[in-house]
């Protein structure tokens, strides 16, 4: 069997030419950058936050004010691909619960309205896209649970033995909103007093 290797080209899902580099053992050769690479290189990956401050994380699953949404408005053209959500204690005393993402599947219904987060393209210095990361949201009717987050652990600042470390969760790719749709975090969890976090989303827009 003859042994090669060189460079074979070809057009790309998006219609861009591409070249695969083929080693002399007829294996592709892959860059080691890491899994997200791909996409923060062409642009299409994509960071949002809560401000500093945190956002109470909710009581309610049945409630319409999620603290955190990732809307994609009807005609965007793309579907929001979550990778991640990160959750980080801030102040106040939590109250015991679960964390959950909670889907709006009705792209016919009102549009998810908020305050607007800052979007930071993982390629800094790029476009932001067309996703609407929002806080203290307003979803248009109460969500469906699609997914466990995590558990919020009764504790503030000063229980002993606690470690308010960071909590996530990666979905890669498991959760995708389609145009007109919405996924939302929202805790089904005990009062607490005046609890404060800060959740970060990730995701990827692909064309649909």
């Amino acid at each position: 069997m003859t042994e090669f290797q060189g460079l074979f080209k070809g057009t790309d899902w998006d219609g861009t030419d591409r070249a695969v580099l083929v080693g002399v053992k007829r294996a592709l050769v892959v860059m080691p950058y890491g899994k997200y690479y791909e996409a923060t290189k062409r642009g299409i990956l994509f960071h949002a936050s809560t401000p500093d401050g945190g956002v109470a994380p909710g009581t309610d699953l049945t409630s319409t004010t999620p603290p955190v949404s990732l809307y994609n408005p009807n005609g965007s053209g793309v579907d929001l691909v979550i990778i991640k959500a990160r959750l980080a204690y801030v102040s106040g005393t939590l109250g015991a619960g679960d964390m959950y993402w909670v889907a709006n599947t009705n792209p016919a219904a009102a549009a998810t309205t908020g305050t607007a987060l800052t979007i930071v393209n993982g390629k800094l210095g790029s476009g932001a896209g067309q996703a609407k990361p929002l806080h203290t949201a307003t979803i248009p009717a109460a969500g469906t649970l699609a997914r466990v987050f995590g558990s919020l652990d009764a504790s503030l600042a000063t229980t002993a033995g606690m470690f308010h470390g960071v909590l996530e969760d990666d979905v890669d790719g498991a959760l995708i909103a389609s145009p007109g749709c919405t996924i939302s975090l929202l805790a089904d969890a005990a009062t607490g007093s005046t609890p404060l976090v800060a959740i970060s989303l990730t995701w990827i827009e692909v064309p649909v």
